[in-house]
């Protein structure tokens, strides 16, 4: 009964709901990686800024490294192809872009922040109107649209209508060669003159070209095609004197403007004599007193007509053909600014990566790009966040990866447009934590480990590690490499590999499970799939110690003798790297000590590190291993099979609701019905009264996995013997929910030489002291569950592991045991149950990752002071034992040190994508958020937390998504782009209409991007800060306070206020802050409901004479009636506008997008 009326719960008070709001806030904040499935590329050389468009609606603006601007296409007839974006094209030096989706609409966006916004949308109807190329005048007033029936229409940008004269192909017949007697097709490519800004260069698709007169609209020279072949594009140079035309039978010819005459070389094939494919994109530029054509496409079509190639072709001879794995999508290039005719640096797309060449070099290198990086060259096949690495490890680890840029050219990045704000708080913030540093690490197919530094908007790689050289024969890709590098035949394109994305790879036992590296001494452990462990380090002196590389093995069923293992044979050692004459094994600058073969070889399925007491424990679906790495010797191992069923496959338990739980529910039914009965008359019945239901949980499926697989591997130094001493501890889990609790005995030597790698190292000379380890306590959870997560934390709520290696933090320690399907807190070292969370029971979801986050926040004092007295929260706090005191003396160091406010809370994932952040040890939810679509399953598998809660996950093979849970610690690009007033002549009548509008009570904007165009079109003050409606923009899914979560659609709940019931103290608030935002996220999908509550204060006067008022019998008037004749009573006057704001965020793979804004406002209360 009194876990009934616990359960029902204590809405928490006013204070703290303000400081929650203040404390967690879940935003998407950045995009790191490459887009999924670009299909357009554009680059402005007046801006310098570069856009890439995707097939699912996504449209990115890059320019210096820190500019970048997110948007997504909207779904209005719900097809697929309204968010295909086929072509893009600069209004070149305004900051705005033009859209071309295969729908057939032209979108006009505009940065607004650090946000793309639709302006205004023109939609075409009709197959002769299919656009098939956009040319921008540099004006920036016109945009010409050629079409797939030979027609020309002129676009007016500044007032979004057509104008006459539209260009038909029927009026340009009439003037043309009487030779020429075909339908001309489709217009494939339209070049406006750098040096006659009044004329157009308009190529045809079937062999005509014309140059076109804007002011007497007509044709002052036609140019044809010996042959009639196919076009595909032109390329006008930066003169205007001369322009190349080339073919879809993959020829080209170099024709001067002035003259119609056909080039003697008209029908040159770089790759001929036999059939070629289409040149697709063609450049030229100069390199000293050469020329240089740059050009995709025009393979030889029988021999290689399936390489995706950039071919660099120089006129004193120099011919490269770039050889790119993945299908050319597109590319451009960069000029330099003084000489437009010398070019710099070629920027090409590809379907899975961007590569950029140095064309000032004969030779081609490559640059190394500062992001679009690509995460997936290879398969990813884990991800590991290292959270606030040492800068020392960090500088070591960058100081390897320099040596392996050392074939990179030096040329600069040549897109550097946006503006970067110089903000001086964010540089003190940088410069007090610059000794911590984010890294991610991505395992891959291949067996290589990325080390990419995710602490700002920029994803830089630092480090390729690959553990596949140790195995097997000689790696011959520096082989490979160097071959490329030649010409294979004089007669045959001179291919030379290029791009880093391959996607094979030759063994799948290389492929990494799982990895783990210690933040604070550069210690690193790879798992792989054959049970293989690779043991490194980062330090300097690691390879200096003259011994070669070694090799242990541990057989986790040497005792089963029925055991047969079935799997794939485990990876060899190369042999030449065991001889004790050789060399130290050095990858790359990383000394590699040893490998740790687990037998039977299983996949790697966790990894713990301990690099202060040397020891690594892995566990696989057979058991688990304790390794220590520095005297390289094994500790012990323990199988987790079942002695009756060697196979693995296990008994299955039944799950079902047990008959006593039945009883005691059935008997508290008929005690709440008599309750009802006796109270009806007073009191109604509510909802909230209603004991949640909990789902039966089923038996599980095979498919849930072996009940002997170990999960879950923590070190931590706890109270685990006595309540006095801690002691060095190993907890391990499996998924029948066993969790074992192992006591280390490390020797005195090693915990001595903790703070000091070095030392240990030559302490392992003394042989006669071994860690040794012994079962000291199991645990077995009755509701079987394979267990996710175990995490210890002390009385303020930090995890153990995060402390400084030496600290132990504040007694007692509680450890947090996650299963799939609910959160437990035990004591230590009791191991006394205290709290728990039932998850699936109540929501439904299944829990699949848990991580300790530190969020803190600037508050006031009397909040701090509130929060003492009577915060629902630390009231739970303190019926624990000695759980007040922790708090109370962080608040008093928060109002001593600056009004900071700390809290350590627990952030989980579950498998519906959903983030909840809860306190502990209460458990109480602070914040849920729908975080990744739960169809997502790559992506809930990859997400990774930080110590400062923050995430990231794989949105996409290619990308990944950064979240915010704090509202502390937020990386989001700052950079903008400034744009030109675009000033049209009704933008005042729109002004005024936009006026008219707003006045309305109510105020509905649909979908329809020419109804947003009319607010937008008198460009002025508003477009200077983020727009906070905008479908993609990350700010919107606030999801604050407590969300109920046994609504079964939490979609369609509408939350006026977190608050509850308005009182006196809850306006005193509103009064104090003007706009409280809310918003509660769902787990079905990213559905933002937002209520604002806008206070502003009214001061009345009122005069009240006695002598008036004579029968009144109130007790404040009377004792004023004897001080004086009137009073002074002062009324507040509240009016809350209620903005309720549904937005249906588009679903990454491109399904649907809706944003719907409508605007309420409520009539004035007074209270």
């Amino acid at each position: 009964m009194l876990k009934f009326i616990r359960g029902k719960g204590q809405q928490p008070s006013v204070e703290r709901q303000r400081l929650q709001k203040e404390l967690f806030a879940y935003r998407k904040t950045a995009q790191h990686g490459f887009p999924h499935k670009p299909s357009a590329l554009a680059y402005d050389p007046v801006s310098k800024l570069m856009a890439i468009g995707t097939q699912t609606g996504a449209l990115k603006v890059f320019g210096q490294p820190g500019v970048e601007l997110y948007a997504q296409h909207t779904l209005v007839n719900n097809t697929a192809s309204e968010l295909n974006v086929q072509l893009l094209e600069w209004v070149y030096g305004s900051g705005r872009i033009l859209s071309l989706t295969a729908a057939n609409q032209l979108i006009l966006w505009e940065p607004v922040g650090t946000t793309l916004v639709p302006i205004r949308t023109l939609p075409f109807d009709g197959k002769l109107k299919k656009v098939s190329s956009l040319c921008c005048s540099l004006n920036k007033d016109v945009v010409w649209i050629g079409t797939e029936g030979g027609n020309i229409y002129q676009f007016d940008l500044k007032s979004f209508t057509m104008r006459e004269p539209v260009i038909y192909h029927d009026v340009v017949l009439e003037q043309v060669p009487p030779s020429y007697k075909l339908n001309p097709g489709a217009i494939e490519s339209i070049r406006q003159l750098p040096n006659a800004l009044n004329k157009l260069l308009i190529a045809y698709n079937r062999g005509l070209c014309v140059l076109w007169d804007l002011e007497s609209s007509s044709v002052e020279r036609a140019y044809i095609a010996p042959g009639h072949g196919q076009s595909v594009g032109l390329f006008v140079n930066a003169s205007g004197t001369e322009f190349h035309w080339y073919h879809a039978d993959g020829s080209y010819a170099n024709w001067s403007i002035t003259s119609g005459e056909p080039p003697q070389n008209v029908n040159y094939v770089p790759y001929g004599p036999d059939p070629c494919k289409s040149i697709n994109r063609l450049y030229k530029g100069k390199r000293g007193m050469s020329d240089v054509i740059i050009f995709s496409g025009g393979m030889p079509r029988s021999a290689y007509g399936d390489h995706n190639c950039v071919s660099v072709h120089s006129s004193d001879g120099h011919k490269i053909c770039l050889d790119f794995t993945s299908k050319v999508i597109d590319f451009f290039v960069t000029y330099d600014t003084s000489a437009k005719d010398d070019a710099q640096v070629l920027i090409v797309l590809l379907e899975e990566e961007l590569c950029a060449y140095d064309l000032t070099d004969a030779k081609v290198p490559a640059i190394k790009a500062p992001y679009l990086h690509s995460v997936h060259a290879s398969a990813v096949t884990c991800n590991y966040l290292a959270s606030q690495v040492s800068q020392a490890v960090y500088e070591s680890i960058a100081r390897v990866g320099t040596e392996q840029d050392m074939g990179y050219s030096d040329m600069e990045w040549p897109i550097t447009g946006g503006v970067l704000e110089d903000d001086a708080d964010s540089h003190a913030e940088t410069n007090e934590t610059a000794k911590l540093y984010e890294i991610l690490l991505t395992g891959h197919e291949d067996g290589s480990v990325k080390f990419w530094d995710c602490s700002d908007v920029l994803l830089q790689p630092i480090y390729n590690f690959k553990t596949a050289n140790i195995f097997g024969q000689e790696n011959h890709d520096d082989d490979l490499g160097n071959v490329s590098m030649e010409q294979i035949d004089e007669s045959e394109p001179p291919f030379r590999k290029a791009g880093l994305f391959d996607p094979y790879s030759d063994d799948p036992r290389l492929a990494v499970k799982k990895i783990a590296l210690c933040p604070n001494t550069g210690q690193l452990v790879v798992g792989g799939t054959a049970g293989q462990l690779i043991i490194a380090n980062f330090e300097a002196d690691a390879g200096t110690e003259n011994r070669p590389l070694k090799l242990s093995s541990m057989n986790l069923v040497s005792d089963r003798d029925g055991f047969v293992w079935k799997g794939h044979d485990q990876l060899n050692v190369r042999s030449n790297l065991l001889e004790e004459d050789a060399a130290p094994f050095i990858e790359k600058g990383v000394g590699i000590s040893g490998v740790l073969q687990v037998l039977p070889p299983a996949s790697i399925t966790c990894l713990a590190l301990e690099a202060n007491w040397g020891v690594v424990s892995a566990g696989t679906a057979h058991g688990l291993v304790l390794f220590d790495f520095k005297n390289f010797v094994p500790v012990f191992h323990r199988c987790t099979l079942n002695p009756n069923d060697l196979t693995g496959a296990g008994e299955q338990l039944s799950r079902r609701k047990s008959f006593k739980k039945s009883l005691r529910e059935s008997f508290r039914k008929l005690r709440k019905g008599r309750s009802t009965r006796t109270n009806n008359a007073n009191q109604l019945p509510t909802t909230l009264e209603a004991r949640p239901v909990e789902r039966q949980i089923e038996a599980r499926s095979t498919d849930d996995g072996m009940g002997s697989m170990v999960r879950c591997l923590f070190f931590a130094k706890t109270y685990i013997t006595n309540v006095n001493i801690t002691s060095p501890t190993l907890w391990s889990a499996t998924n029948a929910s066993t969790v074992s609790v192992f006591l280390l005995h490390l020797p005195p030597a090693q915990t001595a030489a903790t703070a000091m790698p070095p030392a240990s190292g030559n302490a392992t000379p003394q042989p006669p002291r071994r860690i040794s380890a012994q079962l000291a306590k199991e645990i077995q959870l009755k509701h079987r569950a394979p267990v996710v997560g175990i995490s210890i934390f002390d009385q303020t709520g930090c995890p153990v592991d995060q402390l400084t290696h030496g600290e132990n933090g504040s007694p007692p320690h509680r450890v947090l045991i996650a299963s799939e399907e609910q959160f437990k807190v035990f004591s230590l070292p009791q191991l006394k149950p205290i709290n728990k969370y039932k998850l699936t029971a109540h929501e439904g979801a299944r829990i699949r990752r848990i991580h300790f986050g530190s969020f803190s926040c600037r508050v006031s004092n009397e909040l701090l002071q509130n929060l003492h007295g009577s915060s629902p929260t630390k009231s739970t706090r303190s019926s624990e034992a000695g759980g007040d005191g922790a708090l109370n003396a962080s608040a008093t160091t928060a109002l001593a040190g600056g009004e900071n406010y700390h809290e350590m809370a627990l952030i989980c994932l579950t498998n519906m994508g959903d983030i909840m952040v809860l306190s502990v040890p209460e458990l109480k939810r602070q914040l849920n958020a729908a975080a990744v679509r739960r169809e997502d399953i790559n992506g809930i598998s990859s997400l990774c937390f930080t110590n400062s809660g923050e995430a990231l996950y794989m949105m996409s093979s290619s990308e990944l998504q950064r979240i915010a849970l704090s509202t502390s610690k937020v990386v989001q690009p700052a950079g903008i782009v400034e744009i030109e007033p675009l000033t049209s002549e009704d933008s005042n009548s729109n002004m005024l209409n936009n006026e008219a509008d707003e006045s309305d009570g109510e105020v509905d904007a649909g979908t329809e991007n020419d109804g947003v165009g009319n607010n937008e079109a008198p460009v002025a003050k508003q477009r200077a800060k983020p727009l906070d409606l905008n479908a993609e923009n990350n700010a919107l899914p606030l999801s604050n306070g407590i969300t109920s979560g046994n609504s079964p659609n939490r979609a369609n709940e509408t939350i006026t206020s977190s608050i509850g019931d308005i009182t006196v103290d809850s306006v005193r608030d509103h009064l104090n802050t003007t706009t409280t935002t809310l918003c509660s996220t769902t787990t079905e999908e990213t559905v933002g409901r937002l209520s604002v509550l806008s206070t502003q204060t009214n001061q009345s006067t009122t005069n009240i004479n006695m002598k008036n008022l004579p029968d009144l019998n109130i007790p404040d008037l009377l004792d004023a009636d004897s001080k004086a004749k009137s009073m002074e009573k002062s009324t507040s006057s509240v009016v809350i506008k209620s903005v309720i704001t549904s937005i249906s965020h588009e679903k990454m793979n491109g399904e649907n997008e809706t944003t719907k804004t409508k605007t309420t406002t409520h009539e004035e209360s007074q209270f």
